[in-house]
Order: C-alpha cells, then structure tokens, then sequence
C-alpha cells in the first residue's frame, strides 16, 4: 500500500512539475513576442531609452545587405534626424523558447524614408533573444532578402 501510494506521488509531483514548466514556457513565449513588438515600436519611435533596454550590450545586428552593427551603433543609426520608419508589419512570426535563448523569425515589410526620399523594405529576419537577469535582450540578428 505504502508503495503504491509513493508511486502515485511521485506521477502526480512529475505531472504538476511539467505543467509548470509548460506555464513557463508559455509565460516566455508571450514575454519574447512582446519584447519583439516593443523592439518594433522603438523603431517607428526612434526611441533610444527602449533600444538600450531592448538590446544586449553584446548585440550583433545584420543587416540584409550584409552590414554589421553592434549596439552603439546601432541605435545611433536608428535614431539619426534624417532617418526615419513610416511603417513596419511583422508576418509569419514564430519565436521558440529554449532554456534562456529565443529563437525568432519573421517577414518584415515597411517604408522607411533618409532625407526625405522612401524606401520599401520586405525581409525576413532571424532573431536571438537571450533572457539576462529575467529580462529577454536582443543578442543577435540576422535580415535576408526574400
């Protein structure tokens, strides 16, 4: 008797473990796709106070063409006077959680304008975000041409 009830103890400790973790992860998946649209809004924004927050100080930023930025310049970059997003649509968005790495991909369409002239863009991106100390950061990302 003794045996059969530590048995179903340790099931139902197991399953209550893995529910929990199921919550986690979700928990996760909900707070990456946010730190992905907040990433978006700061763009359209030019707001460097939400770059800094958003970005890893280790941060390697591809571009399509093949630039490659690290933080500083970066923001520096995205916030300049004479540069500017009219509009960014993310489509096709899937972001998978593994431990404190997040995985995430998407197709980037918008118009952005330099010195008053427009530019559309369509893309896809690939995204690693790295949870440091409880807060999701962009590490590394990649754009491509589609």
């Amino acid at each position: 008797m003794r045996t059969k009830f530590l048995s179903l103890l340790v099931v139902v400790l197991t399953l209550l473990t893995g529910m929990q973790m199921v919550r986690a992860q979700s928990g996760d998946d909900a707070a990456v796709a946010q730190a992905v649209e907040s990433l978006r809004k700061a763009a359209l924004d030019k707001d460097q106070k939400q770059f800094a927050a958003l970005l890893s100080d280790q941060l390697s930023y591809g571009h399509s063409a093949g630039r490659l930025e690290n933080k500083a310049v970066f923001i520096a970059g995205a916030t300049k006077p004479n540069y500017r997003w009219k509009s960014i649509d993310l489509t096709d968005h899937t972001n998978k959680v593994v431990g404190n790495i997040a995985i995430v991909r998407h197709n980037m369409a918008g118009e952005s304008e330099t010195d008053g002239k427009s530019n559309s863009v369509k893309i896809g991106v690939l995204m690693i975000w790295q949870k440091e100390q409880g807060t999701w950061r962009l590490l590394a990302r990649q754009a491509y041409r589609l």
